[in-house]
Protein backbone atom coordinates (compact mmCIF):
# COMPACT_ATOMS: atom_id res chain seq x y z
CA UNK A 1 0.00 0.00 0.00
CA UNK A 2 1.02 3.15 -0.98
CA UNK A 3 1.49 6.56 1.19
CA UNK A 4 2.22 9.85 1.07
CA UNK A 5 2.75 12.36 3.87
CA UNK A 6 2.62 15.95 2.63
CA UNK A 7 4.17 18.75 3.13
CA UNK A 8 5.82 18.38 6.39
CA UNK A 9 9.07 20.25 7.89
CA UNK A 10 11.52 16.87 7.46
CA UNK A 11 14.01 16.30 10.07
CA UNK A 12 16.09 13.34 8.41
CA UNK A 13 18.03 12.12 11.51
CA UNK A 14 21.42 12.99 9.86
CA UNK A 15 21.49 16.32 11.77
CA UNK A 16 21.07 18.67 8.58
CA UNK A 17 19.16 21.53 8.65
CA UNK A 18 14.69 20.78 8.49
CA UNK A 19 13.33 21.08 5.06
CA UNK A 20 9.89 20.82 3.91
CA UNK A 21 9.00 17.78 1.96
CA UNK A 22 6.29 15.40 1.34
CA UNK A 23 7.85 11.53 1.59
CA UNK A 24 6.42 8.75 -0.34
CA UNK A 25 5.91 5.22 1.28
CA UNK A 26 5.33 1.94 -0.57
CA UNK A 27 6.17 -1.74 -0.16
CA UNK A 28 7.40 -1.09 3.16
CA UNK A 29 9.88 1.89 1.86
CA UNK A 30 10.57 5.07 1.45
CA UNK A 31 9.90 5.53 -2.40
CA UNK A 32 11.13 9.20 -2.46
CA UNK A 33 11.09 11.87 -0.40
CA UNK A 34 9.97 15.25 -2.90
CA UNK A 35 10.50 19.13 -2.37
CA UNK A 36 8.08 20.42 -4.86
CA UNK A 37 4.07 20.06 -5.05
CA UNK A 38 2.35 16.70 -4.14
CA UNK A 39 -1.53 16.54 -5.76
CA UNK A 40 -3.92 15.19 -3.39
CA UNK A 41 -5.23 11.59 -3.68
CA UNK A 42 -5.78 8.50 -1.96
CA UNK A 43 -3.46 7.99 1.26
CA UNK A 44 -2.46 11.41 1.48
CA UNK A 45 -1.64 12.52 5.12
CA UNK A 46 -1.66 16.30 5.25
CA UNK A 47 1.58 17.18 7.90
CA UNK A 48 1.63 20.84 7.23
CA UNK A 49 3.19 22.66 9.81
CA UNK A 50 4.61 19.01 11.56
CA UNK A 51 8.16 17.31 12.00
CA UNK A 52 8.60 14.41 9.88
CA UNK A 53 11.17 12.04 11.35
CA UNK A 54 12.83 9.02 11.51
CA UNK A 55 11.05 6.68 13.91
CA UNK A 56 12.82 6.63 17.04
CA UNK A 57 15.00 3.85 18.77
CA UNK A 58 15.07 2.82 22.01
CA UNK A 59 18.35 1.27 22.45
CA UNK A 60 18.16 0.59 25.90
CA UNK A 61 15.28 -1.56 26.55
CA UNK A 62 13.46 -4.21 28.93
CA UNK A 63 10.70 -5.41 26.86
CA UNK A 64 12.35 -8.76 26.30
CA UNK A 65 9.01 -10.86 26.73
CA UNK A 66 6.45 -7.95 26.88
CA UNK A 67 4.62 -8.76 23.34
CA UNK A 68 4.06 -12.55 24.79
CA UNK A 69 1.71 -10.90 26.62
CA UNK A 70 -2.26 -11.20 26.34
CA UNK A 71 -2.94 -7.78 26.41
CA UNK A 72 -1.54 -4.48 23.91
CA UNK A 73 1.49 -3.08 25.16
CA UNK A 74 1.85 -0.40 23.45
CA UNK A 75 3.69 2.11 25.69
CA UNK A 76 6.73 2.26 23.81
CA UNK A 77 4.83 3.11 20.25
CA UNK A 78 2.83 5.72 21.62
CA UNK A 79 6.10 7.37 22.50
CA UNK A 80 7.01 7.16 18.42
CA UNK A 81 9.47 4.34 19.09
CA UNK A 82 9.06 1.73 16.40
CA UNK A 83 12.39 0.04 16.94
CA UNK A 84 13.15 -1.61 20.47
CA UNK A 85 16.48 -2.77 21.57
CA UNK A 86 15.80 -5.58 24.25
CA UNK A 87 18.18 -8.04 26.33
CA UNK A 88 19.96 -5.10 28.25
CA UNK A 89 21.72 -4.62 31.80
CA UNK A 90 22.65 -8.66 31.61
CA UNK A 91 19.23 -10.09 31.40
CA UNK A 92 17.52 -11.89 28.06
CA UNK A 93 15.10 -14.34 27.41
CA UNK A 94 18.24 -16.21 25.66
CA UNK A 95 20.16 -18.61 25.71
CA UNK A 96 18.07 -20.94 28.33
CA UNK A 97 18.57 -25.03 28.20
CA UNK A 98 16.59 -28.00 29.24
CA UNK A 99 18.76 -28.11 32.74
CA UNK A 100 18.45 -23.75 33.08
CA UNK A 101 15.23 -23.36 31.91
CA UNK A 102 13.56 -23.36 35.47
CA UNK A 103 16.57 -21.18 37.04
CA UNK A 104 16.49 -18.37 33.99
CA UNK A 105 12.46 -18.21 34.32
CA UNK A 106 12.99 -17.25 38.25
CA UNK A 107 16.11 -14.97 37.12
CA UNK A 108 13.95 -13.32 34.54
CA UNK A 109 11.07 -13.35 36.98
CA UNK A 110 12.71 -11.67 39.68
CA UNK A 111 14.09 -8.64 37.90
CA UNK A 112 11.76 -7.64 35.20
CA UNK A 113 8.91 -6.13 35.73
CA UNK A 114 6.25 -8.80 34.45
CA UNK A 115 5.34 -12.12 35.67
CA UNK A 116 6.07 -15.17 33.46
CA UNK A 117 3.32 -17.52 33.41
CA UNK A 118 2.94 -20.72 32.15
CA UNK A 119 1.58 -19.73 28.95
CA UNK A 120 5.08 -18.45 27.86
CA UNK A 121 6.77 -20.74 26.14
CA UNK A 122 10.52 -19.67 26.38
CA UNK A 123 12.78 -19.73 23.84
CA UNK A 124 15.94 -21.38 23.58
CA UNK A 125 18.72 -19.49 21.69
CA UNK A 126 18.49 -16.82 18.68
CA UNK A 127 16.69 -19.04 16.12
CA UNK A 128 13.90 -19.76 18.62
CA UNK A 129 13.32 -16.58 19.85
CA UNK A 130 13.17 -14.65 16.21
CA UNK A 131 10.71 -17.02 15.39
CA UNK A 132 8.50 -16.25 18.75
CA UNK A 133 8.88 -12.76 18.32
CA UNK A 134 7.79 -12.91 14.77
CA UNK A 135 5.08 -14.81 15.29
CA UNK A 136 3.80 -12.52 18.34
CA UNK A 137 2.63 -9.61 15.96
CA UNK A 138 5.17 -7.03 16.99
CA UNK A 139 3.62 -3.58 16.93
CA UNK A 140 7.52 -2.01 17.01
CA UNK A 141 10.67 -3.38 15.68
CA UNK A 142 12.88 -6.15 17.94
CA UNK A 143 16.77 -6.00 18.26
CA UNK A 144 18.09 -8.58 20.31
CA UNK A 145 21.07 -8.09 23.19
CA UNK A 146 22.31 -11.51 24.77
CA UNK A 147 22.23 -11.01 28.48
CA UNK A 148 25.54 -11.79 30.27
CA UNK A 149 23.65 -12.33 33.17
CA UNK A 150 21.41 -15.09 31.58
CA UNK A 151 24.18 -16.66 29.40
CA UNK A 152 26.35 -17.45 32.90
CA UNK A 153 23.14 -18.61 34.76
CA UNK A 154 22.50 -21.20 32.35
CA UNK A 155 26.16 -22.46 31.54
CA UNK A 156 26.96 -22.39 35.38
CA UNK A 157 24.21 -21.36 37.62
CA UNK A 158 24.21 -18.75 40.19
CA UNK A 159 26.41 -19.15 42.44
CA UNK A 160 29.19 -16.74 43.40
CA UNK A 161 32.35 -18.23 41.58
CA UNK A 162 34.46 -17.96 38.73
CA UNK A 163 33.99 -19.91 35.81
CA UNK A 164 36.30 -23.20 35.04
CA UNK A 165 37.72 -23.10 31.40
CA UNK A 166 35.53 -25.25 30.27
CA UNK A 167 32.55 -23.30 31.47
CA UNK A 168 34.33 -20.22 30.38
CA UNK A 169 34.32 -21.66 27.10
CA UNK A 170 31.06 -22.58 26.91
CA UNK A 171 29.96 -19.18 27.16
CA UNK A 172 32.11 -18.03 24.62
CA UNK A 173 30.41 -20.58 22.40
CA UNK A 174 26.77 -19.83 22.97
CA UNK A 175 27.61 -16.16 22.49
CA UNK A 176 29.13 -16.73 19.37
CA UNK A 177 26.27 -18.65 17.92
CA UNK A 178 23.75 -16.23 19.28
CA UNK A 179 25.73 -13.53 17.25
CA UNK A 180 26.25 -15.21 14.24
CA UNK A 181 22.44 -15.67 14.25
CA UNK A 182 21.36 -12.48 14.74
CA UNK A 183 22.16 -10.87 18.13
CA UNK A 184 23.47 -7.42 18.15
CA UNK A 185 25.60 -7.54 21.20
CA UNK A 186 25.92 -8.35 24.87
CA UNK A 187 24.88 -6.53 27.70
CA UNK A 188 26.32 -6.87 31.04
CA UNK A 189 24.54 -5.91 33.94
CA UNK A 190 27.75 -5.95 37.04
CA UNK A 191 25.07 -4.68 39.67
CA UNK A 192 22.81 -7.74 39.28
CA UNK A 193 23.93 -11.53 40.35
CA UNK A 194 25.07 -13.84 38.66
CA UNK A 195 26.60 -10.91 36.42
CA UNK A 196 28.11 -9.19 39.65
CA UNK A 197 29.88 -12.55 40.64
CA UNK A 198 32.42 -12.00 37.24
CA UNK A 199 35.59 -10.88 37.30
CA UNK A 200 37.61 -8.90 34.78
CA UNK A 201 39.10 -11.92 33.05
CA UNK A 202 35.28 -13.13 32.34
CA UNK A 203 34.37 -10.16 30.39
CA UNK A 204 37.56 -9.79 28.31
CA UNK A 205 37.07 -13.10 27.19
CA UNK A 206 33.26 -12.67 26.25
CA UNK A 207 34.36 -9.31 24.55
CA UNK A 208 36.94 -10.72 22.58
CA UNK A 209 33.95 -12.67 21.18
CA UNK A 210 32.07 -9.39 20.72
CA UNK A 211 34.67 -8.02 18.57
CA UNK A 212 35.21 -10.87 16.42
CA UNK A 213 31.77 -10.39 15.32
CA UNK A 214 31.52 -6.91 14.99
CA UNK A 215 29.02 -6.52 18.13
CA UNK A 216 28.37 -3.60 20.76
CA UNK A 217 29.21 -4.63 25.04
CA UNK A 218 26.34 -2.65 26.24
CA UNK A 219 27.59 -2.06 30.13
CA UNK A 220 25.34 -1.55 33.33
CA UNK A 221 28.69 -0.79 35.18
CA UNK A 222 29.36 -1.92 38.96
CA UNK A 223 28.32 0.96 40.46
CA UNK A 224 26.85 4.41 39.46
CA UNK A 225 27.70 6.03 42.83
CA UNK A 226 30.49 6.37 45.43
CA UNK A 227 32.97 4.01 42.84
CA UNK A 228 31.60 5.08 39.51
CA UNK A 229 34.96 6.17 39.02
CA UNK A 230 36.61 2.52 39.46
CA UNK A 231 33.79 0.91 37.66
CA UNK A 232 34.41 3.39 34.76
CA UNK A 233 38.05 2.08 34.65
CA UNK A 234 37.10 -1.49 35.11
CA UNK A 235 35.07 -1.52 31.79
CA UNK A 236 37.85 1.04 30.03
CA UNK A 237 40.49 -1.96 30.61
CA UNK A 238 37.82 -4.28 28.94
CA UNK A 239 38.33 -2.06 26.05
CA UNK A 240 41.56 -1.36 25.74
CA UNK A 241 42.59 -4.64 25.75
CA UNK A 242 39.72 -6.36 23.24
CA UNK A 243 39.19 -3.23 21.37
CA UNK A 244 35.06 -3.54 21.81
CA UNK A 245 33.11 -1.22 20.98
CA UNK A 246 31.87 -0.16 24.39
CA UNK A 247 28.64 1.54 25.12
CA UNK A 248 28.15 2.52 28.65
CA UNK A 249 24.39 1.66 29.82
CA UNK A 250 21.94 4.16 31.27
CA UNK A 251 25.05 7.11 32.18
CA UNK A 252 24.16 8.94 35.03
CA UNK A 253 26.02 9.69 38.78
CA UNK A 254 23.63 8.50 41.50
CA UNK A 255 24.13 9.65 45.11
CA UNK A 256 24.50 13.39 46.91
CA UNK A 257 28.30 12.36 47.08
CA UNK A 258 28.61 12.00 43.02
CA UNK A 259 26.43 14.87 42.51
CA UNK A 260 28.00 17.72 40.06
CA UNK A 261 30.88 15.37 39.25
CA UNK A 262 29.25 15.07 35.47
CA UNK A 263 31.94 16.99 33.74
CA UNK A 264 34.71 14.67 35.27
CA UNK A 265 33.05 11.56 34.17
CA UNK A 266 32.49 13.00 30.62
CA UNK A 267 36.19 14.29 30.30
CA UNK A 268 37.01 10.59 31.44
CA UNK A 269 35.06 9.41 28.94
CA UNK A 270 35.98 11.46 25.93
CA UNK A 271 39.69 11.15 27.13
CA UNK A 272 39.60 7.86 25.92
CA UNK A 273 37.35 8.74 22.93
CA UNK A 274 40.24 10.55 22.15
CA UNK A 275 42.46 7.91 22.21
CA UNK A 276 40.91 6.16 19.80
CA UNK A 277 39.06 3.84 22.02
CA UNK A 278 34.86 3.30 20.60
CA UNK A 279 32.74 4.61 23.31
CA UNK A 280 28.92 5.29 23.00
CA UNK A 281 26.94 5.75 26.27
CA UNK A 282 22.83 6.23 26.56
CA UNK A 283 20.55 7.43 29.26
CA UNK A 284 17.31 8.27 30.13
CA UNK A 285 15.58 11.50 30.87
CA UNK A 286 15.00 11.30 34.64
CA UNK A 287 16.73 12.73 37.69
CA UNK A 288 14.98 9.34 39.62
CA UNK A 289 16.72 5.71 38.54
CA UNK A 290 14.39 2.34 38.65
CA UNK A 291 15.21 -1.68 39.53
CA UNK A 292 14.52 -3.89 41.96
CA UNK A 293 14.38 -3.42 45.76
CA UNK A 294 16.63 -6.34 45.80
CA UNK A 295 19.36 -3.60 44.59
CA UNK A 296 19.34 -2.88 48.36
CA UNK A 297 21.17 -5.80 49.29
CA UNK A 298 24.46 -6.68 48.74
CA UNK A 299 26.39 -8.38 46.32
CA UNK A 300 26.77 -11.36 48.91
CA UNK A 301 23.53 -12.02 49.66
CA UNK A 302 22.49 -12.64 46.60
CA UNK A 303 24.80 -15.27 46.39
CA UNK A 304 23.33 -18.76 44.80
CA UNK A 305 19.82 -17.46 43.59
CA UNK A 306 16.81 -15.64 44.61
CA UNK A 307 15.74 -18.41 47.40
CA UNK A 308 18.81 -18.50 49.13
CA UNK A 309 18.86 -14.13 49.31
CA UNK A 310 15.07 -14.57 51.06
CA UNK A 311 16.53 -17.39 53.84
CA UNK A 312 19.42 -14.76 54.06
CA UNK A 313 16.88 -11.90 54.97
CA UNK A 314 14.77 -14.28 57.04
CA UNK A 315 17.97 -14.82 59.72
CA UNK A 316 19.71 -12.30 62.13
CA UNK A 317 22.36 -10.62 60.43
CA UNK A 318 24.18 -7.63 61.47
CA UNK A 319 26.26 -7.60 58.49
CA UNK A 320 23.01 -7.70 56.02
CA UNK A 321 21.18 -4.99 57.77
CA UNK A 322 24.36 -2.38 57.67
CA UNK A 323 25.39 -3.18 54.08
CA UNK A 324 20.73 -2.47 53.37
CA UNK A 325 21.24 0.55 55.60
CA UNK A 326 24.30 2.06 53.98
CA UNK A 327 23.55 1.00 50.20
CA UNK A 328 19.84 2.72 51.38
CA UNK A 329 21.86 6.24 52.71
CA UNK A 330 23.90 6.10 49.42
CA UNK A 331 20.70 6.28 46.94
CA UNK A 332 19.30 8.93 49.38
CA UNK A 333 17.64 7.70 52.26
CA UNK A 334 14.36 5.82 53.02
CA UNK A 335 12.29 8.85 52.07
CA UNK A 336 14.42 8.87 48.36
CA UNK A 337 13.41 5.48 47.88
CA UNK A 338 9.50 4.57 46.47
CA UNK A 339 7.84 0.97 46.52
CA UNK A 340 6.71 1.32 42.68
CA UNK A 341 5.06 -2.49 41.95
CA UNK A 342 5.00 -5.43 44.28
CA UNK A 343 2.86 -7.22 41.50
CA UNK A 344 0.12 -7.12 44.11
CA UNK A 345 1.56 -8.76 46.62
CA UNK A 346 1.68 -5.55 48.76
CA UNK A 347 -0.76 -3.31 47.19
CA UNK A 348 -0.67 -1.17 50.57
CA UNK A 349 3.06 -0.33 50.52
CA UNK A 350 3.11 0.61 46.49
CA UNK A 351 3.46 4.55 46.00
CA UNK A 352 4.98 4.81 49.68
CA UNK A 353 8.70 5.47 50.20
CA UNK A 354 10.61 3.41 52.68
CA UNK A 355 10.13 6.26 55.37
CA UNK A 356 6.46 5.91 54.72
CA UNK A 357 6.20 1.91 54.48
CA UNK A 358 8.34 2.12 58.18
CA UNK A 359 5.40 4.16 59.92
CA UNK A 360 2.70 1.85 58.03
CA UNK A 361 4.14 -1.47 59.25
CA UNK A 362 5.78 -0.07 62.73
CA UNK A 363 9.10 -1.35 61.52
CA UNK A 364 12.44 0.15 61.28
CA UNK A 365 13.69 1.35 57.64
CA UNK A 366 16.14 -1.72 56.94
CA UNK A 367 13.46 -4.59 58.49
CA UNK A 368 10.93 -2.55 56.00
CA UNK A 369 12.72 -3.37 53.32
CA UNK A 370 13.20 -6.76 54.42
CA UNK A 371 9.57 -7.42 55.18
CA UNK A 372 8.89 -6.27 51.69
CA UNK A 373 11.16 -8.70 49.89
CA UNK A 374 9.92 -11.46 51.62
CA UNK A 375 6.55 -10.78 51.36
CA UNK A 376 6.60 -10.19 48.02
CA UNK A 377 9.34 -13.22 47.36
CA UNK A 378 11.93 -10.14 45.90
CA UNK A 379 9.45 -9.05 43.15
CA UNK A 380 9.00 -5.69 44.00
CA UNK A 381 10.01 -2.91 42.02
CA UNK A 382 11.48 0.39 43.45
CA UNK A 383 12.43 4.04 42.26
CA UNK A 384 15.11 5.92 43.29
CA UNK A 385 15.05 9.53 43.73
CA UNK A 386 18.92 10.04 43.62
CA UNK A 387 19.99 11.67 40.58
CA UNK A 388 20.86 15.34 40.36
CA UNK A 389 18.99 17.14 37.42
CA UNK A 390 22.02 19.44 36.40
CA UNK A 391 24.07 16.52 35.93
CA UNK A 392 21.42 14.99 33.59
CA UNK A 393 21.04 18.16 31.67
CA UNK A 394 24.94 17.89 31.31
CA UNK A 395 25.26 14.38 30.23
CA UNK A 396 22.15 14.76 28.01
CA UNK A 397 23.96 17.61 26.07
CA UNK A 398 26.52 14.87 24.63
CA UNK A 399 26.45 14.04 20.92
CA UNK A 400 27.73 10.78 21.51
CA UNK A 401 25.00 9.63 23.97
CA UNK A 402 21.77 8.34 22.40
CA UNK A 403 18.32 8.34 24.44
CA UNK A 404 17.16 5.13 25.96
CA UNK A 405 14.13 4.47 27.91
CA UNK A 406 15.45 1.71 30.68
CA UNK A 407 12.02 0.48 30.18
CA UNK A 408 9.33 -2.27 29.18
CA UNK A 409 6.35 -1.89 26.83
CA UNK A 410 3.07 -1.75 29.06
CA UNK A 411 -0.33 -1.96 28.90
CA UNK A 412 -1.38 1.35 28.50
CA UNK A 413 -4.91 0.34 30.63
CA UNK A 414 -4.51 0.88 34.31
CA UNK A 415 -6.67 -2.08 35.02
CA UNK A 416 -3.90 -4.28 33.07
CA UNK A 417 -0.70 -1.96 34.55
CA UNK A 418 -2.22 -1.85 37.76
CA UNK A 419 0.72 -0.33 39.35
CA UNK A 420 2.86 2.91 38.49
CA UNK A 421 6.14 1.85 36.90
CA UNK A 422 8.63 4.26 36.57
CA UNK A 423 7.61 7.35 34.02
CA UNK A 424 10.41 6.24 31.39
CA UNK A 425 8.04 3.59 30.73
CA UNK A 426 5.89 5.71 29.12
CA UNK A 427 6.92 9.11 27.94
CA UNK A 428 11.07 9.03 27.37
CA UNK A 429 11.27 10.13 23.88
CA UNK A 430 8.64 12.82 24.06
CA UNK A 431 10.12 14.05 27.19
CA UNK A 432 13.61 14.01 25.88
CA UNK A 433 12.27 16.46 23.01
CA UNK A 434 9.97 18.61 25.44
CA UNK A 435 13.16 19.41 28.03
CA UNK A 436 15.58 19.96 24.52
CA UNK A 437 12.79 22.37 23.04
CA UNK A 438 12.04 24.10 26.41
CA UNK A 439 15.40 24.41 28.00
CA UNK A 440 16.85 25.50 24.09
CA UNK A 441 19.30 22.86 25.18
CA UNK A 442 20.13 21.77 20.58
CA UNK A 443 18.74 22.06 17.39
CA UNK A 444 15.32 19.85 16.72
CA UNK A 445 17.72 18.00 13.78
CA UNK A 446 20.85 17.16 16.69
CA UNK A 447 17.86 16.11 19.15
CA UNK A 448 16.32 13.89 16.48
CA UNK A 449 19.77 12.37 15.68
CA UNK A 450 20.41 11.80 19.15
CA UNK A 451 16.89 8.99 19.11
CA UNK A 452 17.39 8.41 15.62
CA UNK A 453 20.40 7.86 13.03
CA UNK A 454 23.11 7.87 16.24
CA UNK A 455 21.26 4.87 17.73
CA UNK A 456 21.27 2.99 14.15
CA UNK A 457 25.10 3.43 13.83
CA UNK A 458 25.69 2.08 17.71
CA UNK A 459 23.89 -0.83 16.73
CA UNK A 460 25.38 -1.38 13.29
CA UNK A 461 21.92 -1.17 11.69
CA UNK A 462 21.86 0.18 7.90
CA UNK A 463 18.63 0.52 6.51
CA UNK A 464 16.73 2.71 9.37
CA UNK A 465 16.93 5.87 11.64
CA UNK A 466 17.32 7.94 8.51
CA UNK A 467 14.63 9.51 6.39
CA UNK A 468 15.93 8.56 3.01
CA UNK A 469 14.96 7.03 -0.25
CA UNK A 470 15.13 2.98 -0.23
CA UNK A 471 15.99 3.04 3.75
CA UNK A 472 13.02 0.95 6.05
CA UNK A 473 9.63 3.56 6.30
CA UNK A 474 9.79 3.81 10.34
CA UNK A 475 8.71 6.89 10.53
CA UNK A 476 7.20 9.54 13.73
CA UNK A 477 5.33 12.64 13.08
CA UNK A 478 4.80 14.84 15.87
CA UNK A 479 3.87 18.72 16.81
CA UNK A 480 6.78 20.49 18.19
CA UNK A 481 5.33 22.49 20.15
CA UNK A 482 3.14 19.93 21.99
CA UNK A 483 5.18 16.72 22.32
CA UNK A 484 5.65 15.93 25.96
CA UNK A 485 5.32 13.20 28.58
CA UNK A 486 2.30 13.10 30.68
CA UNK A 487 2.96 10.69 32.73
CA UNK A 488 3.88 10.93 36.94
CA UNK A 489 5.05 9.06 39.14
CA UNK A 490 2.24 8.62 40.94
CA UNK A 491 0.19 8.30 38.02
CA UNK A 492 2.79 6.88 35.35
CA UNK A 493 0.05 4.84 33.11
CA UNK A 494 -0.33 7.95 30.60
CA UNK A 495 -0.42 8.43 27.14
CA UNK A 496 2.49 11.44 26.20
CA UNK A 497 0.51 14.08 23.76
CA UNK A 498 2.06 15.68 20.53
CA UNK A 499 2.81 12.56 18.58
CA UNK A 500 0.37 12.14 15.74
CA UNK A 501 1.20 9.53 13.31
CA UNK A 502 3.39 6.47 13.44
CA UNK A 503 4.53 3.99 10.70
CA UNK A 504 6.27 0.66 10.83
CA UNK A 505 7.88 -1.00 8.06
CA UNK A 506 6.10 1.44 5.59
CA UNK A 507 1.99 0.63 7.54
CA UNK A 508 0.50 3.59 9.85
CA UNK A 509 0.61 1.50 13.10
CA UNK A 510 -1.19 5.24 14.66
CA UNK A 511 -2.85 7.35 12.01
CA UNK A 512 -4.50 10.86 13.57
CA UNK A 513 -3.34 9.42 17.18
CA UNK A 514 -5.59 6.01 16.65
CA UNK A 515 -4.11 2.60 15.98
CA UNK A 516 -4.33 1.21 12.98
CA UNK A 517 -2.03 -1.61 11.74
CA UNK A 518 -0.14 -3.51 15.44
CA UNK A 519 1.42 -5.90 13.84
CA UNK A 520 3.78 -5.23 11.53
CA UNK A 521 6.95 -5.24 13.52
CA UNK A 522 9.82 -7.45 12.69
CA UNK A 523 13.21 -9.00 14.19
CA UNK A 524 16.17 -6.46 12.96
CA UNK A 525 19.33 -8.50 12.68
CA UNK A 526 22.23 -6.61 11.24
Amino acid sequence: MKYILKGGTIVDGTRAKPYIGSVVIKDGIIEDIITGDVHDGENVVDVIGKIVSPGFIDIHSHSDISYFMPHKQLSKLYQGITTEIVGNCGVSAIPTSENSLKGVTKYLSSILEVSLGNKIEMPKNMIEYKDSLNKAKLPVNIGILVGHGTLRGTVMGFDDREPTEVEMDNMCRILDYELKNGALGLSLGLIYPPGSFSNTYELIRLAEVIKDNNGILSVHMRNEGDHIFEAVDEILEVTRKTGVHLHIAHLKLIGKNQWRKSNLLLKKIEDEQANGLNITCDQYPYDATSTSLSALLPRWAHDGGTEKMLKRLMSENNQLDNDIRKEMEGRGGPSSVVVSGTKGYMTEVEGLSIKEASKLLGLNPVDTVKNILLTTKANVAAIYHSLDHDDMLNIMKKMYISVGSDGYAFSLDPKVCKTNPHPRNFGSFPRFLEITRDKCIMSIEDAIYKMTKLTADTLGIIDRGVLSPRKAADITVFDYEKIGDNSTFLNSVQKPVGIEHIFVNGRPALLYGKEKFLGSGKVIVK
